[in-house]
């Protein structure tokens, strides 16, 4: 069997694996046979080819029955992941760098405070200020008072009320009901 060229893993979601091929770009007659033969597969729903960008985007339903047919069907490319996991390291989630970055002003915020402040400090001042700002322009209702009820959750005011008197099960009920919320 002649070698195969490489494809190269570009990303990979729940139901979405998008391919590259640079060895075939722009080889129409390559990528059309790629569609028809990968369309064939029963855990493949849709496959979107791309000649110019030399790319196959598969849209799958079950993760390990593709690992499966690649393993037996695929005799068109071979797949290299490991170049997907260093482009991964690269260029992380955007929730990991949202993650990182409120970390690092965290840290930041304990630095220029002494560790009298973080983060989480901020954004209550924020909000309460908010608040107070919200109260003074006389819109008592809806801004003020929600900027100081989440004002208060951030304090975690809320969680620390006392449970109302009551008949046994009702302040229970609530009490439960209240941890479902925070």
């Amino acid at each position: 069997m002649a070698d195969l060229p490489q494809g190269r893993v570009r990303h990979l979601t729940r139901g979405r694996l998008r391919v590259k091929i640079d060895e075939k770009h722009r080889d129409e007659a390559f990528f059309r046979m790629v569609e028809e033969r990968l369309s064939a597969w029963d855990s493949i729903e849709r496959v979107v080819v791309n000649a110019l960008t030399a790319s196959v985007l598969v849209f799958f339903s079950d993760l390990p029955a593709l690992y499966a047919e690649n393993a037996l069907r695929n005799d068109l490319f071979t797949l290299a992941f490991d170049e997907f996991a260093a482009d991964s390291d690269a260029a992380p989630l955007l929730t990991e760098r949202a993650v990182r970055g409120f970390t690092e002003a965290n840290a930041a915020i304990r630095r220029l405070t002494g560790g009298a402040a973080d983060l989480r400090t901020a954004f209550f001042v924020m909000v309460f200020a908010g608040g107070v700002y919200q109260l003074l322009r006389g819109n008592i209702g809806a801004p003020a008072t929600t900027l100081f009820w989440y004002a208060g959750r951030m304090l975690r005011l809320w969680e620390l009320t006392p449970t109302p008197p009551g008949p046994p099960g009702i302040a229970d009920a609530d009490a439960e009901e209240a941890g479902a919320d925070g």
